[in-house]
């Protein structure tokens, strides 16, 4: 909202400034300038670029990149997944995911994304993510790694919440059960209790 904010002080400091009398004196008759026609399209993008907050990218964020690109590098054919048994990540991916069991408000982050999408796909009942990450190109296994080796749970929040996003209209408008990211939003069923052994006859 700091953008929101800069604009309307940006306004408000131009609406209130009045011209100097040097400016006055030489301009009692403005010239009205001429009108130049703006396309409803070029005026909705140039307000959703001032709106928009210019990316940053800041050295923390290119060291995590380089890593994790470091770490495609050295094991080439290993899928996503694969990537993440390996030394350099699982114990990083351990810290993580403990951070985030012990943070409430993230897990609804997620819970609330997931059951929104099962809601979306027409699914009744509780649902869960099925991540499938096996066909994860270059650049969305790099941001995956990211967000892991960052040991922030708010990072893989922030990364799962998205792809989820990604997913949503793939599988509502489109059908799909799986989207081409590899998401698929699945009824959470509970295993059935395993059934207790025969009693045998004594002999």
């Amino acid at each position: 909202m700091k953008t929101n904010t800069l604009l309307i002080m940006t306004a408000l400091a131009l609406a209130s400034c009045g011209k100097s009398p040097e400016a006055a004196k030489t301009s009692e008759t403005p010239v009205a300038p001429k009108p130049v026609a703006v396309s409803d399209s070029k005026i909705e993008s140039e307000i959703s670029s001032a709106l928009t907050p210019a990316a940053t990218v800041s050295p923390a964020d290119n060291a995590l990149k380089s890593e994790a690109d470091s770490i495609i590098s050295q094991y080439p054919g290993k899928t996503a997944t694969e990537l993440l048994n390996t030394p350099e990540v699982k114990d990083k991916l351990a810290v993580a995911m403990k951070k985030l069991g012990n943070d409430p408000v993230l897990l609804k982050r997620v819970n609330s994304t997931v059951d929104l999408a099962a809601q979306i796909k027409g699914l009744e009942g509780a649902a869960k993510l099925d991540l499938d990450m096996k066909g994860y190109d270059q650049a969305r296994t790099s941001r995956m790694l990211q967000s892991v080796l960052s040991e922030e749970p708010q990072r893989i929040v922030d990364f799962l919440v998205s792809e989820i996003g990604e997913a949503a209209p793939d599988l509502s408008y489109g059908g799909l059960e799986r989207a081409p990211n590899g998401v698929a939003i699945v009824p959470n069923t509970l295993p059935a209790p395993a059934a207790a052994a025969p009693p045998t006859d004594p002999e």
